[in-house]
């Protein structure tokens, strides 16, 4: 068994408002007959030794409160940039690994290359990408963006984390692009690509 890793933390953000889902929470999404965020949060423990989730409503998830540290928004409105500034504020380590609660096809050796990739750069944020395609939560932070974070939130309206990630020191980790790749990534938007995971036209390996 590998060792966990104890000098960068990983963070699960449950803050989205399920829009699409009819007000269903995406977190609980039954895949391959588990929730998504119970395969999430024992995927990230099997690897991290501390798992935050960052939710406003941790009501919703007390049957995790003895395997994650629960954070909610310091800085109210600013979508998941609210989250990922409430972690890395929070956080001991020197940096954490986020990922979005509704990523059904997340993959450990995938996050362990990513974590080492990261130690090889001298950067602020690693994030992922496949082509022109970039994905910001299966990302890696350093928690002194909470500084940045809160000013650029102040500063303007656009809470875009793309956005926010052409202020700071970003390094991206250029991954070749292929099915397998593309599905890591993937979210559960929609009762149809819900359907689509479970019927196996959206897969994943």
């Amino acid at each position: 068994m590998k060792k966990k890793v104890s000098d960068i933390a990983a963070a699960v953000l449950a803050g989205g408002m399920n829009s699409r889902m009819a007000g269903q929470n995406k977190c609980f999404i039954e895949i391959y007959g588990k929730p998504i965020i119970s395969r999430t949060v024992e995927l990230l423990g099997g690897i991290f030794e501390e798992v935050i989730l960052a939710t406003n409503s941790p009501q919703e998830y007390k049957s995790y409160k003895k395997t994650v540290v629960m954070v909610g928004d310091i800085i109210k409105g600013a979508g998941p940039l609210s989250g990922i500034h409430s972690v890395l504020s929070v956080a001991k380590e020197e940096a954490v690994f986020f990922v979005a609660c509704d990523m059904p096809f997340l993959h450990n050796e995938m996050i362990r290359r990513q974590l080492e990739y990261f130690k090889t750069k001298n950067c602020g944020a690693l994030v992922p990408k496949v082509g022109n395609f970039i994905e910001p939560l299966h990302a890696i932070y350093k928690n002194n963006l909470a500084v940045d974070i809160r000013r650029f939130v102040k500063e303007g309206s656009n809470y875009s984390i793309r956005s926010f990630l052409k202020t700071v020191n970003v390094c991206y980790w250029h991954l070749e692009e292929n099915p397998f790749h593309r599905n890591i990534f993937k979210n559960i938007n929609t009762e149809e690509d819900a359907r689509a995971v479970r019927d196996g036209i959206i897969y994943g390996h």
